[in-house]
């Protein structure tokens, strides 16, 4: 039904016709299912507008054209549904050209079909073979337009779609807007545009368009060959984006697994456009919107204020395929965008949300912006272009791109405040180069100036590939200013295809170039700190803003990968932060500037050798040796420079870095020259570092030598044209080592130079305890702690035998017993390796009691035994397991008592050492790993022979006692093989070369003797209980532990004395013993104090009698 709306009366009559124009309309309040056309809107056919209200719908069943066409100077409003389902060539709203009006859509527009793709794989017979892949098209229908600008001639009005309108096609060759002739006016979409199909457009203008062209909801698209956003008319206004906009052609945008890969058809995998596409001119240029930062930096602190709007999203564009997601240029014609604001906004595009796209699938190459099109035709952008917000990029076995200028993209200035990120990958064996580039200038493209003081990274993960931050093909970059981080990684994969783990990972061939400017012919490339920077914000002054801010740390600025500069005069200041790469100059007078605590540590070279070094405050470390020609050398006070030795390198006799000099070489005093160490120096050398013809030295510092890795001392000195280095090995007495340390010495050294990672984590320490933590690791166990921790078990098992089961006079009947023991030996670091030992075992008897006071008796006992150097914790075990068998006898007379016995063992060990250099770098894993391990067999003599009298005083007891002991122990040779070698958490081939060692047999002996006086009580009769305090002297008589004899393989034995343990120590006893007239119960702890060693133990001793 239709209701005709008249705002006038009789007494208004002469202005019936004016009112009428002005404010009538017809509108649709019910479910309509026939189109209408404003220019017969009304029942009688006349113009008018037109407005679907939120009851009332046009949703037509047949036929083709547009549901509301305006073809008259009026406006149409869509509060309502628009709809139809399976019609081809059918439109929402169509506007003709030649007309006058607004259209707005508030509401819906739904031009769909009723198919979905369904799984309907066959085999060859015909016969249905589902594979769990959807099939078919994405959409069969075609023609469909939500809103859609006819010609010829122009349409003078705005289209504008409202935040709560939405667009929803679904067809081939289809768009949800199309603006096919001239707009006067501006194109606003709020909302949600759909589109579902192939070969077709979110928002297609193909036309011209006076005002401004504003995309503040969302629109996807999905389909092959489908654009999302395509301006390919000229815009007078600006193009503002700042909303969410995405395409892709993928049936599946998140990777599956490689299964489900393999299934795929070429329907599921086609390629679809870009998520914004600008092929025609844009006046007031294109803004990608989003929050507005700004800083202001006061020394170490920086405080960050940003600007965001409540009323307007954050632009953000993906794209999940090959086409670019921000596409600037055209095939057919020049374009030219226009500054969008003036001062920091004065660029051609200026974006501040997020840019994003990915190959997903192999082979498929990303690209985040591409300014120019594919044929040279020129793309100009006044100002140039800035970053603000991100490109973040991303393909797998192909190249991925940040962004790319190519033939024919002028753009003058480049300002990244933001971050643009490639990454491309590869699994192992793949055999297929990608390459990951953050920024590149492709040939025929003009970029003169670029600024960053975001980050620009690019990384390539697999067997080969690049990664180039910043690519200059052009020749046309003069000038580079980094305040923020521009950085290049290469890494190895370590998976297969499936995901899964490798077992041996490739080490990847591909370069990791931060810059690479061969192509220029003079460029000046300036790092500094960070300054503060002011910027405006370009969100519209209607819209809602607050302000936020921060404070941080300030950052450093940093240049990762190599740096390749081109012919001409070349320039590399670098005023603050570091720079970590190689850095390659051409042809030209070049210039090297480190100043402002800046730090460059690389590979340094120039081809023709007009280089001007000069170093004012800061540090240059050169990684390679051999020659390097310059033209001039200048050092200041606060200098430092480092060399690199390779005392192995031409087959022996070695390179080092030498900076040869055809001009001057001034050195200042205060200067400090510096070594770097890449293999093992055997004797000691002078080397050549600088050379020059007419060289002015002063004092030479020689503080930065004290870094030289500990193993050595250097030194530097100067003479008419030459500087020196100075360089031996540090001696055993310089380092402080004991006895046993400075015995394997040069074993030790030999042994290093055969193992690159070993030898690589000694260069890497620089002060005597990262030294001694690496060097203690590589020594064999002296077994002292071990042989004690023996000797202290079988002492308590003498001391076990030597007491009656009850304090009184009576003898018999048989019995049997235990005794637990608990051990802990401590010894201190002297002249041998200190160590941690612990034992534990139990000892079993049997015993037969005589009436005339003695006791015949025999033991079984079984001793574990765990040694840990502790000079070498991480690195150094040894566990032994005795069974050992023995006898005894007891005799009582009196107030006397006196037993003796022995017996004999064997044990069987197994012995760990592992080398672990530490994690030096900070990436959570170890950088070198050597483990091996080793087993060999023992046997064991004991004998012991003691006395004591005892007397009391009421209930009270003193008993002095003394007993002897001896223990031999006996340990077979052993050879120790490498179980498992890693550097960066990574197996590598190793043959053990530089640490398994081979130990010879050792023997050890000991005859002690020990004298106590205990003080105790008795307590009741058949139930009986008596503490006791012993307190006592041990001395060593005779014997020793054996010396250690080791070599490493291939190498020459050395000889590790043990100590010379012949010192007393002061013994404490605690005891309680009780019983009944069968059973016999005591718990005993002693300590032991020598001057470099601690025993404690343990016992629980029960017996049973019967």
């Amino acid at each position: 039904m239709q209701r005709k709306v008249l705002v006038a009366t009789v007494a208004t009559a002469p202005l019936l016709a004016m009112a009428f124009g002005a404010y009538a309309e017809t509108v649709v309040n019910t479910a309509r299912t026939t189109p209408i056309a404003t220019a017969a809107a009304t029942t009688a056919g006349a113009p008018d507008d037109v407005k679907i209200d939120a009851a009332g719908s046009i949703k037509t069943t047949a036929g083709t054209g547009p549901l509301i066409l305006l073809n008259s100077n009026n406006k149409v409003t869509n509060a309502g549904t628009l709809a139809t389902v399976g019609l081809d060539n059918t439109t929402g709203i169509e506007i003709r050209a030649g007309n006058t009006g607004t259209v707005t859509n508030s509401l819906a527009i739904s031009l769909t079909e009723d198919y979905t793709p369904t799984d309907d794989d066959k085999t060859a017979a015909g016969v249905a073979a589902p594979d769990g892949d959807l099939d078919g098209p994405f959409a069969k229908g075609s023609g469909r337009y939500g809103v859609r600008l006819m010609g010829p001639g122009v349409f003078t009005g705005n289209i504008v779609q409202d935040g709560t309108g939405s667009i929803i096609v679904e067809g081939n060759n289809s768009a949800g807007v199309s603006l096919e002739t001239g707009l006067v006016g501006d194109l606003k979409l709020g909302g949600s545009v759909a589109l579902t199909g192939d070969n077709s457009y979110g928002v297609h203008v193909a036309a011209p368009v006076t005002g401004n062209v504003t995309l503040s909801g969302s629109t996807t698209v999905l389909g092959g060959n489908s654009t999302a956003v395509a301006l390919d008319g000229a815009v007078s206004g600006a193009f503002v984006v700042q909303g969410s906009i995405s395409a892709t052609g993928y049936r599946y945008t998140n990777r599956p697994t490689e299964a489900v890969i393999s299934k795929l058809d070429t329907d599921d995998l086609l390629q679809g456009g870009s998520a914004v596409r600008v092929a025609g001119n844009v006046t007031g240029g294109v803004l990608l919107n989003g929050p507005t930062g700004s800083t202001v930096v006061d020394g170490t602190t920086t405080t960050t204020s940003v600007i965001s709007s409540s009323t307007a999203s954050t632009a953000a564009l993906n794209v999940f395929g090959g086409a670019p997601a921000l596409l600037i240029g055209s095939d057919t014609q020049a374009i030219t965008l226009g500054a969008v604001g003036a001062a920091d906004n004065a660029y051609g595009l200026v974006s501040k949300g997020s840019i994003a796209a990915s190959g997903v699938y192999d082979k498929i190459a990303a690209t985040g912006v591409q300014i120019g099109g594919g044929t040279g035709q020129a793309t100009t952008l006044t100002g140039g272009a800035r970053f603000d917000g991100s490109a973040t990029v991303a393909a797998r076995e192909a190249n991925a791109t940040g962004v790319s200028l190519t033939a024919g993209a002028a753009v003058p200035s480049l300002w990244n405040r933001g971050s643009i990120t490639a990454a491309s990958s590869s699994y192992t064996g793949s055999g297929v180069t990608g390459d990951a580039r953050g920024l590149v200038i492709g040939a025929g493209a003009n970029l003169a100036n670029l600024t960053n003081n975001g980050g620009i990274s690019a990384v390539r993960t697999g067997d080969a590939g690049d990664a180039i931050a910043v690519l200059d093909t052009s020749g046309t970059l003069k000038t580079i200013t980094n305040t923020g981080s521009i950085s290049a990684q290469v890494a190895a994969s370590g998976a297969k295809k499936d995901g899964t783990t490798v077992t041996t990972v490739v080490t990847p061939t591909g370069k990791a170039i931060a810059l690479d400017l061969s192509a220029s012919n003079g460029v000046t490339l300036t790092q500094t700190a960070p300054t503060s920077s002011a910027t405006t914000t370009t969100y519209a002054s209607t819209d809602t803003v607050t302000t936020a801010s921060t404070t941080s740390t300030t950052t450093t600025p940093s240049i990762a990968g190599a740096i390749r500069f081109g012919s001409g005069a070349d320039v590399l200041n670098i005023q603050n932060g570091t720079v970590f790469g190689d850095i390659s100059f051409g042809a030209g007078a070049d210039a090297l500037n480190i100043n402002g605590g800046g730090v460059v540590l690389g590979a340094l070279s120039d081809t023709d050798g007009r280089l001007a070094i000069n170093i004012g405050k800061g540090s240059l470390g050169l990684t390679n040796t051999g020659l390097i020609n310059a033209s001039s050398l200048t050092l200041g006070a606060d200098s430092k420079v480092v060399f690199t030795v390779d005392p192995t390198a031409n087959g022996g006799p070695g390179a080092n870095t030498h900076i040869n000099v055809s001009g001057a070489v001034n050195i200042a005093s205060g200067a400090q020259l510096g070594l770097r160490l890449t293999s093992l120096l055997s004797a000691p050398t002078s080397y050549t570092v600088i050379t020059g013809g007419n060289l002015t030295a002063g004092t030479i510092s020689q503080d930065l030598l004290g870094d030289t890795p500990y193993l050595y001392v250097a030194s530097s000195r100067a003479d008419t044209n030459n500087v020196y280095l100075d360089v031996r090995r540090r001696s055993a007495t310089e380092i402080g080592m004991n006895k046993a340390q400075a015995s394997a010495y040069d074993a030790v050294f030999a042994a290093v130079g055969k193992d690159t990672g070993i030898s690589g984590s000694f260069l890497g320490k620089d002060t005597k305890d990262g030294f001694l933590s690496l060097y203690n690791q590589m020594l064999p166990d002296q077994g002292e702690g071990f042989f004690a921790a023996l000797q202290n078990a079988n002492q308590s098992i003498a001391a076990a035998t030597g007491y009656r089961p009850d304090p009184g006079d009576r003898y018999g009947p048989d019995s049997i017993w235990m005794q637990e023991i608990n051990t802990l030996i401590r010894r201190d670091t002297g002249d041998t390796q200190g160590s941690d030992t612990q034992a534990f075992g139990f000892v079993g008897g049997y015993e037969a009691m005589g009436d005339a006071g003695g006791a015949l008796g025999l033991t079984l006992a079984y001793i574990s035994v765990e040694e840990h150097d502790i000079t070498a914790p991480v690195g150094e075990q040894t566990t032994g397991n005795f069974v050992q068998l023995g006898s005894y006898w007891r005799r009582s007379i009196g107030g006397w008592r006196m037993n003796v016995g022995g017996g004999g063992g064997y044990g069987w060990y197994d012995g760990d050492r592992v080398f672990n250099s530490g994690d030096a770098n900070g990436d959570g894993v170890a950088d070198v790993v050597r483990t091996n391990t080793a087993k060999w067999n023992g046997a064991t003599f004991s004998a012991f022979a003691g006395t004591g009298y005892e007397t009391k005083f009421g209930r009270y007891f003193v008993r002095p006692e003394a007993r002897l002991d001896y223990l031999y122990l006996r340990e077979g040779k052993r050879t120790e093989k490498l179980v498992s070698a890693q550097n960066a958490g990574v197996a590598t081939t190793n043959n053990g070369d530089g640490f398994d060692l081979t130990v010879e047999q050792r023997n050890s002996s000991s005859l002690s003797a020990d004298a106590g006086l205990a003080f105790g009580a008795d307590f009741g009769r058949d139930v009986w209980w008596r503490p006791e305090v012993r307190v006592g002297y041990r001395q060593t008589l005779a014997g020793s532990v054996g010396d250690t004899v080791a070599r490493f393989n291939g190498g020459n034995p050395f000889h590790m004395a043990a100590m010379d343990d012949k010192q007393g120590a002061v013994t404490v006893g605690l005891a309680l013993r009780a019983g009944t007239p069968m059973s016999y119960l005591a718990l005993e702890a002693n300590a032991e104090s020598a001057k470099k060693q601690k025993r404690y133990n343990v016992k629980l001793t029960g017996r049973a009698m019967f």
